[in-house]
């Protein structure tokens, strides 16, 4: 009978749609990941170079298939993992980076209707058009966009990728 009480857990494990992952279960990859991969993840959005960053984006690949496996994620969920860790560990990453040059990644968010609680359209459709809506609500806010490097620009274009990747993937689970 303990035996089958098991298989029958694994059966429902199987069976029980990724929506209904627990929150440690999206955790296991920035949880297992090694020290710094978030910081080189989003080195990645940043530069928008994927080819150099290739062993970076394979070691998270390899974090994410790991989990992946423990949660019983078909493959087409271990790709929506990936995107939902890449655009999570990314967006962990790039936002201390946008604190330390004053942006706030919170007006980013209110500005687009993106991140935790809001519409996040799909990564297809991300335009420039955003960071016009953002260097409006920048000068709304009392910040000239004039004056933000061209270095803040790209962590702006890089969290609004790295949002878009996260609830991709997370719409991709279900």
């Amino acid at each position: 009978m303990r035996w089958a009480g098991l298989f029958m857990l694994a059966a429902l494990a199987w069976a029980a749609p990724a929506a209904a992952l627990l929150p440690e279960a999206l955790a296991c990859a920035l949880q297992a990941a090694p020290a710094g991969l978030d910081a080189r993840l989003a080195d990645v959005i940043v530069s928008r170079e994927t080819g150099r960053g290739r062993p970076v984006l394979d070691e998270l690949r390899m974090v994410t298939d790991r989990c992946a496996a423990d949660q019983f994620l078909t493959d087409k969920q271990r790709d929506a993992y990936f995107s939902y860790a890449l655009g999570r560990m990314g967006r962990d990453a790039i936002d201390g980076r946008l604190a330390a040059m004053g942006i706030s990644a919170a007006l980013i968010d209110a500005t687009l209707d993106i991140g935790p609680g809001n519409t996040n359209n799909p990564a297809d459709k991300v335009t420039q058009g955003d960071l016009r809506l953002v260097a409006d609500a920048l000068g709304k806010s009392g910040q000239d966009p004039a004056k933000v490097t061209p270095e803040a620009w790209a962590l702006i274009a890089a969290w609004i990728v790295a949002t878009a990747n996260m609830f991709d993937g997370l719409r991709d689970l279900d």
